[in-house]
């Protein structure tokens, strides 16, 4: 909450290239801090946990890198095209999730040294390929004419809209004061957080919603070894296989929009059936594994619900193409990485608290609380709905 307003104030005066090494080097040294701890104390304590925070105070971690990424992307990316780049980009990290899940399994249990050296490799190795990010990406796009939608209200929404590059010198500041500013920045951004006009306001309490609803998965490798009396070992491979299939749906994506939606739908209009159906099939996936079951069908609801995996993407996409005038892209991406923060400080204790008193009262299906996670994937499909009455008046302009 502190760390994503002073990287947006940052930005424009560094640029992404040096925001992303100087985040990733933070994310290393908090591997390699807790590397010394352990080695130095042969313990884990709370402490050494709390301490290594520190680096992604200065770094920001992976919300951060995140945020200020995307929202580059979405100045230079074509509109038609922003979505398909996104599904790239996170089809290429769920595939990089089960590649390193497979090499945590065989690495942790003998070579714990060897498992985080490697972690602090592939975070040295990333910043050696941010740099070679143009310098002026950052600072450009910041003096871009970023106050009017991509898509000007003249237009069909979904068509794409051009926009006209300004190129400026930002204002000379202290370190302090964009310190001080970007807190402030902070400050007015959670306190005016959904004081935005819509389709910004529906998009983000749409992220609300489902943000909560998303952190139900922090019960996943419980509930499953309870339900299916399986190890912890085959619990895994079931949530490697998930991560397998989310990577296949959003690689897949592009593709299929491509081929199928593109030459009959607009750009946005793609974008809500997209997220339309992703909250379907989150739902229905969700009410499904509320049930007892035997495995075959448990690992069928766990696709269909890990089918509904391009929601956020193409959610973003259309929540950045119809952003009303005077609306920053900027100033949007750092709503919707505040808004995911506050859904995962709310969510993940949430459903751990429900989950236990189920459990303790004896009287509900342990799978119940997955079923009160379907009723929050429904009222988001309302907010789905209330976006495509939105936008079809603007068909009419």
């Amino acid at each position: 909450l502190l760390v994503l307003p002073t990287y947006k104030e940052l930005l424009p005066l560094i640029g992404l290239r040096r925001l992303v090494i100087i985040n990733l080097c933070c994310s290393a040294l908090a591997v390699l801090w807790s590397i010394l701890h352990f080695r130095l104390h042969q313990s884990w304590t709370t402490n050494a946990i709390l301490s290594s925070f520190i680096f992604d105070l200065v770094g920001g971690g992976n919300t951060t890198r995140l945020v200020i990424v995307l929202s580059c992307i979405a100045q230079i990316s074509p509109p038609e095209d922003l979505t398909k780049a996104y599904n790239y980009m996170s089809g290429c990290f769920y595939l990089a999730v089960v590649s390193g899940s497979a090499l945590g399994s065989l690495l942790l249990s003998h070579h714990v040294y060897i498992l985080n050296a490697l972690s602090i490799f592939g975070y040295i190795f990333t910043a050696c390929l941010a740099a070679t990010i143009p310098s002026h990406c950052g600072r450009e796009v910041e003096s871009t004419d970023v106050t009017r939608p991509l898509l000007p209200a003249s237009t069909e929404v979904g068509t794409p809209g051009s926009t006209a590059v300004k190129l400026g010198t930002p204002h000379q500041r202290s370190f302090i004061r964009i310190l001080f500013d970007s807190w402030h920045s902070s400050y007015q951004s959670v306190t005016t957080l959904f004081a935005t006009p819509n389709p910004t306001f529906t998009v983000l309490l749409v992220f609300l919603i489902n943000g909560v609803a998303v952190r139900v998965e922090v019960l996943l490798p419980q509930y499953t070894s309870l339900a299916l009396h399986w190890p912890l070992s085959t619990v895994n491979l079931a949530l490697a296989f998930k991560s397998l299939v989310s990577a296949l749906v959003l690689l897949a994506l592009p593709s299929l929009r491509e081929r199928y939606l593109e030459p009959h739908m607009s750009t946005a209009s793609i974008d809500l059936l997209i997220t339309q159906i992703s909250l379907l099939a989150n739902t229905l996936g969700m009410v499904m594994l509320g049930f007892s079951a035997p495995a075959p069908v448990f690992i069928l609801a766990l696709c269909v619900y890990t089918s509904g995996i391009g929601l956020s993407d193409s959610l973003t996409a259309y929540g950045t193409l119809t952003l009303p005038p005077l609306e920053k892209i900027s100033e949007f991406y750092v709503r919707i990485g505040l808004v995911n923060e506050i859904a995962a400080l709310v969510g993940a204790p949430l459903w751990s608290g429900l989950f236990s008193l189920v459990l303790r009262g004896g009287v509900l299906s342990p799978g119940s609380p997955f079923w009160v996670c379907a009723l929050l994937f429904g009222m988001a499909v309302g907010g789905i709905m209330a976006l495509r009455k939105w936008l079809m008046p603007s068909r009419e302009i």
